[in-house]
């Protein structure tokens, strides 16, 4: 008579579902943390690439393309929020030696590109022009003694 449920090989165990999955090792926790830093370095790297790339102009005859670096800059945050999202993970897993340099780089990319992003946004808004002397600072109006240093 055969059994219906399949059985595991005698000498190998199975963990319930309700177990943890064992923890990593120092040095697995290194090696992982390792590869997702390159990995995170290597596809930014790609991002910053292709912005270079598009933005590059050898024709000087003719006007350069202005290149918007908002998408490839967005693109450096979606790596960042990928590595916050690695460092959740293991952490959840209890594995610190991975989740602490994924949080390292996730706040680097993620603060980096949007510091970015901020000064490129500052950067293309129109300058906005200087108040015109005169009245600023004077309380009782312009022909005043407070105003005299104004010309008023």
């Amino acid at each position: 008579m055969t059994s219906s449920s399949p059985s595991p090989r005698p000498g190998i165990r199975l963990p319930s579902p309700a177990e943890p999955p064992e923890p990593m090792g120092p040095l697995a926790q290194f090696g992982m943390a390792l590869g997702l830093i390159v990995l995170e370095v290597a596809l930014t790297a790609a991002a910053l690439l292709v912005w270079f790339f598009a933005a590059l102009h050898l024709d000087t005859g003719t006007p350069a393309p202005e290149v918007s670096p908002a998408p490839y800059l967005l693109a450096v945050v979606a790596i960042g929020v990928g590595a916050g999202a690695a460092a959740v993970t293991w952490g959840g897993r209890r594995a610190w030696g991975v989740a602490v340099p994924q949080g390292l780089m996730a706040a680097l990319l993620t603060c980096g590109a949007l510091a970015g992003l901020a000064y490129e946004a500052r950067d293309a808004a129109p300058e906005q022009p200087a108040p015109a002397p005169g009245v600023v600072g004077c309380r009782s109006g312009d022909h005043s003694q407070e105003c005299a240093h104004l010309g008023g």
